[in-house]
């Protein structure tokens, strides 16, 4: 969704004294995608020159840098998903003990990657990106054999890559222990919301400051109701982290033929990829993946913006720590937001701070349909978008970014 290239506004530079920064990350600073778009803007607000980047690149990822002004040494990781030969005990045995066979051998050999870029270097300490279970491993051994200090990242809980890589209970135990100890030993750590602040706080002792995206806004979108279409849009930008949501949403469109309050309605979509199950004839705009300048355009010009996370039992942590980073694009964009959250995901607290448009927390299709039904003829519009002005301003906006980033990368 957001280009390795673009630039909307140059990152300030305020370091009096810069430090020399080893970043350790999964996720190639300037490669597609949010994580990469975070990345590049940290680097440019501490200087390429004051960096240098060990990316731990997935095997099967592109092996090129993004961003040409960092040096950037690329070491590929493997083993990051469990095999399972059969169902049940067994397989996962069988599992846990491949990868016992195989992970420690690229965890050595990474590690020697980063301590030789290191004792080249000579940093004042790692930046390491706790987004896979290699960085988070290579980061643990690292610091017990060279003392260097450590600074941290957290985009998402440990809990969602063990997950998604479908490991073995003893080689998710192993990880989730690692990732508890990087964190404690961190001499500074950066978390994504204010629920993954206090539940660290809570359960691994450590303090930790917000760090969020931001994305500046263009002063003539979403200003104005004028539409050049005749029917209603509802848009969806990026990853589809909760398609238990998504799914929902595209039922309740189904149960009234695509038109809601007698007009017609299509679902917008930028992104990279999504998987839909079409039963009947739906309206859909795919524009695939998009800039952010073009994905703020298109997202500006649609009735209101869906953003959802999931209801479904095994990712409650993931709704309650997580915090969408397309959130940043949507109050760029100044159109109101359809929340649809269960109660206890973080961004329920959000919309108790700022009303940035309708709450929908139930996956009934109904239930989603009246939502729909009552936000697109509501005369809530105005005061929603206000709300999304002010939450730009006050909780994403650039500046807040770059003082985040100031006070993490500090000397």
């Amino acid at each position: 969704m957001l280009a390795a290239d673009e630039s909307l506004d140059s990152p300030t530079r305020l370091m009096v004294n810069p430090a020399r920064i080893l970043l350790l990350t999964g996720t190639a600073p300037g490669e597609p995608g949010v994580g990469g778009v975070i990345l590049r803007d940290l680097v440019r607000i501490a200087g390429a020159e004051h960096c240098q980047c060990c990316w731990l690149a997935p095997r099967h990822g592109g092996q090129q840098p993004f961003l040409s002004e960092l040096a950037t040494t690329v070491h590929p990781r493997r083993y990051e998903t469990g095999y399972r030969p059969f169902k049940g005990l067994g397989g996962e045995v069988i599992s846990s003990l491949a990868l016992q066979l195989l992970r420690p051998r690229m965890i050595r050999d990474a590690c020697r990657t980063v301590e030789t870029i290191a004792k080249a270097q000579r940093p004042d300490y790692i930046l390491v990106v706790l987004e896979s279970p290699a960085a988070i491993q290579v980061a643990r051994a690292v610091h017990q054999r060279t003392g260097i200090p450590l600074r941290s990242i957290v985009w998402d809980d440990v809990d969602l890559f063990c997950r998604q890589g479908m490991f073995d209970r003893w080689t998710r135990a192993r990880i989730e222990r690692d990732f508890g100890r990087v964190l404690k030993a961190s001499e500074r750590v950066a978390v994504i919301c204010e629920n993954m602040q206090r539940d660290y706080r809570q359960h691994y002792g450590i303090e930790s400051q917000i760090l969020r995206h931001g994305i500046p806004s263009d002063p003539a979108v979403g200003t104005s109701d004028a539409r050049s279409r005749d029917y209603c849009v509802i848009g969806f930008a990026g990853s589809v982290t909760a398609p238990d949501c998504l799914q929902s949403l595209v039922q309740a469109l189904d149960q009234t033929n695509w038109q809601l309050n007698g007009s017609d309605v299509a679902l917008r979509l930028v992104g990279a990829r999504y998987l839909l199950d079409s039963r009947k004839p739906q309206r859909i705009e795919y524009f695939g993946w998009r800039t952010v300048t073009e994905t703020r355009a298109l997202l500006a010009d649609c009735d209101v913006l869906y953003l959802p996370q999931s209801f479904e039992p095994e990712s409650r942590k993931f709704s309650e720590l997580s915090f969408p980073t397309k959130l940043s694009t949507y109050v760029a964009a100044g159109r109101p937001i359809l929340l649809h959250a269960p109660h206890y995901a973080s961004l329920t607290d959000v919309w108790s701070q700022f009303e940035l448009g309708p709450a929908c927390h139930d996956t009934d299709p109904t239930a989603v349909r009246h939502v729909l039904e009552s936000a697109l003829q509501s005369k809530s519009a105005k005061r929603w978008k206000s709300e999304v002005l002010r939450a730009h301003e006050e909780f994403l906006s650039v500046s807040r970014f770059e003082a985040s980033v100031q006070r993490l990368i500090g000397v």
